[in-house]
C-alpha cells in the first residue's frame, strides 16, 4: 500500500510543477485602447494608451497606476505593434485592450488587413468593441488620453450604453467575423467624431459597410435605430422622437416595446422586398396629451406610421446608394430564394433589389398620466 502511495506521488509531481507560459504582470505594459491609422504614405500608424503598474517598495508594496500614450508605424499592423514594443520597457501586451478604433482611411480600406493580425495573437480580448472615426483615430485617442480619468474605459462604456439604447449594432471582434465572410450581409459601426462645443468624443451614428470597407456614409443615431427595428434586434430600450405639427402638439417621444416584422420577396423586372413591420409602442413624452380617448390615440398612431414609412422609404435608398445591406437581403435569398440569388449574386447585387417598407404602429400603453 505504501509502495503505490510513494508511486503516486512521484508520479503527479512533475503535474504540480507550474505554468510554463506564465506572462507577469509587472512585466507587461498593459494596452487598454488602440487605434490604426493610414499615414501620407501609406504606412499603418497605431496608437494605444498603455496602463503600468508601479509596485513602490519603500511603501510597503503600495501600486501606482500611470497611463502613457505611445504610437508606432510599419509596413504592417504587426510591425507597427513591434515598434511600440521596441520603444516601451517590458511587454506590450494587448490582453485587456476593450477597444479599437478605426481611422477614417483605414477604414475606406480592407479592415480585414488590420483585423487579421488580431486574430492571428491569442492574448487580444475578442470581445473588444470596434468603432470609426471621422478623421483619425489618432486624434480621438489623444483627446481621450488628454480629458479623459478613466481612459479606455470611457469608449467602452460610451459604446456600450449606445447599444443598450438601440442606437448602434452590437458588434465585436468576435462578432464581425461572421460579416466579413457573408457575401450576402454587411454591417455598420459607431461613428465616433469629436464635438467642438463641449470638446468630447461622442458618436454621431453609425458608419456603413459594404464588403469589407467603409462607404464614407453614415446613419444619424435616428437612422440607425429604425434600422435595427427592421433587423428585430432592438435592446430594451428604442426610443424615439418625432416631430408633428404646432396644432398637434409640437413632437411626441416614445419607446418601441416589441417588433414584428413581415418579409416577403418576389422576383419581377427587380427583386421587390416588401417588408411590414409592426410597432407596439409606449408613449413617454406627449404634452397635449387627451391619450385617454381612443380618437387621439388613432391619430398618433395614423401620424407616426405614415411618418415612419417614410422615413424607412429614404432609409433604404441610402443603403442601396451605399449598396450597404445591412438588414441581410442577400442572406434571405441565399437561404430561400436560392435560384434568384444564383441570377444577381455579385458585388454589387443590391442594385438588383427594391426596397418597399411600410411601418404601422400601436400604441399599447400612454405612461401612468391619462
Amino acid at each position: 500500500m505504501r509502495k503505490t502511495e510513494l508511486f503516486l506521488i512521484f508520479f503527479i509531481l512533475p503535474l504540480l510543477a507550474g505554468c510554463w507560459d506564465e506572462r507577469l504582470l509587472k512585466n507587461s505594459r498593459t494596452v487598454y485602447l488602440s487605434g490604426f491609422d493610414l499615414d501620407e504614405n501609406g504606412d499603418y500608424q497605431t496608437t494605444s494608451i498603455i496602463r503600468d503598474m508601479n509596485i513602490s517598495e519603500s511603501s510597503r508594496g503600495e501600486i501606482s497606476i500611470s497611463n502613457k500614450l505611445v504610437t508606432g508605424k510599419g509596413g504592417s499592423i504587426k510591425e507597427a505593434s513591434m515598434t511600440i514594443d521596441q520603444s516601451v520597457p517590458g511587454n506590450y501586451d494587448p490582453a485587456k485592450g476593450r477597444t479599437l478604433i478605426l481611422g477614417n482611411d483605414v477604414a475606406k480600406g480592407d479592415i480585414y488587413n488590420v483585423l487579421d493580425p488580431l486574430y492571428r495573437d491569442p492574448r487580444v480580448d475578442l470581445n473588444a468593441k470596434i468603432a470609426v472615426t471621422d478623421n483619425s483615430a489618432n486624434g480621438i485617442i489623444t483627446h481621450i488620453s488628454e480629458n479623459e480619468v478613466e481612459k479606455g474605459e470611457y469608449l467602452y462604456e460610451l459604446i456600450h450604453s449606445s447599444e443598450k439604447h438601440s442606437v448602434i449594432q452590437d458588434i465585436t471582434l468576435r462578432s464581425i467575423r461572421t460579416y466579413l465572410f457573408d457575401e450576402g450581409k454587411d454591417f455598420m459601426l459607431p461613428y465616433l467624431s469629436k464635438d467642438e462645443e463641449d470638446n468630447e468624443v461622442k458618436i454621431n451614428g453609425a458608419a456603413l459597410f459594404h464588403d469589407h470597407s467603409f462607404t464614407g456614409q453614415f446613419l444619424s443615431p435616428a437612422e440607425s435605430t429604425l434600422l435595427l427595428l427592421f433587423m428585430e434586434t432592438q435592446s430594451k430600450k428604442a426610443l424615439l422622437t418625432e416631430q408633428l405639427d404646432k396644432k398637434a402638439g409640437g413632437s411626441v417621444s416614445y419607446n418601441v416595446k416589441s417588433v414584428s416584422r413581415k418579409l416577403k420577396l418576389e422576383k419581377k423586372e427587380k427583386v421587390h422586398a416588401d417588408i411590414m413591420l409592426q410597432l407596439d409602442v409606449e408613449i413617454v413624452d406627449y404634452p397635449p396629451d387627451h391619450l385617454d380617448k381612443q380618437e387621439m390615440i388613432n391619430f398618433l398612431e395614423n401620424r407616426l406610421s405614415k411618418i415612419l414609412t417614410e422615413k424607412a422609404d429614404a432609409l433604404f435608398k441610402k443603403l442601396a446608394a451605399n449598396q450597404s445591406d445591412v438588414l441581410g437581403l442577400g442572406r434571405e435569398l441565399i437561404a430561400f430564394h436560392p435560384a434568384i440569388w444564383k441570377e444577381i449574386k455579385g458585388e454589387n447585387y443590391y442594385e438588383h433589389i427594391l426596397v418597399n417598407p411600410k411601418v404601422k404602429v400601436n400604441v399599447r400603453s400612454s405612461g401612468i398620466i391619462l
